[in-house]
């Protein structure tokens, strides 16, 4: 029972670490494999978006692997190249919005995360600054600033002592 909450618990906290970006890989993985299946099945030539890259714009593609890039912010998966002469080239390519917005949703994740751990840590180091300029009293001066001392307990109002006055005379014995 104890190995299978620590592993559970193990995994809780990995996949805080990390979790996100293995998800993120999962979704990315789903979906080149629906874009492979699109591009087997075959594409007409209205589907796809030509890009044509010559030496001077090439820089401007961001390659992920040899059948995948970034363009202008946007993911294509190439169907064919087409090469018009040494300097240009025209790529046939599908628009991968959904890697896009996936891609998009896990970036703007990760700001706002980071956001908030700057956040914390400027506050971490606000308190500290403050501490070290006006620190605060110690315990012992809170606790006793203005202490009064009042009994727990007021025995002489609500106490009734048992009597231990003979009020009458002791039975007398029958034989």
């Amino acid at each position: 029972m104890k190995n299978t909450i620590v592993f559970f618990l193990l995994f809780v906290f990995t996949f805080n670490l990390g979790g996100s970006f293995v998800i993120l890989k999962i979704q990315q993985h789903h979906i080149r494999r629906e874009i492979v299946h699109q591009i087997k099945q075959g594409i007409s030539e209205k589907e796809l978006t030509r890009i044509t890259v010559s030496s001077e714009n090439e820089n401007q593609l961001i390659w992920k692997d040899k059948e995948e890039f970034s363009y202008k912010g946007t993911m294509y998966d190439i169907v064919h190249v087409e090469i018009l002469n040494e300097n240009t080239k025209v790529y046939h390519c599908i628009s991968d919005s959904q890697e896009t917005n996936l891609i998009a949703k896990y970036n703007k994740e990760l700001q706002k995360t980071q956001k908030d751990k700057n956040r914390r840590t400027n506050t971490v180091k606000t308190v500290k600054f403050i501490e070290k300029i006006n620190p605060l009293p110690q315990k012992e001066e809170l606790a006793f600033l203005n202490k009064k001392i009042r009994p727990n307990f007021v025995y002489h109002e609500n106490y009734a002592s048992l009597s231990l006055e003979i009020l009458s005379p002791p039975p007398k014995q029958v034989l």
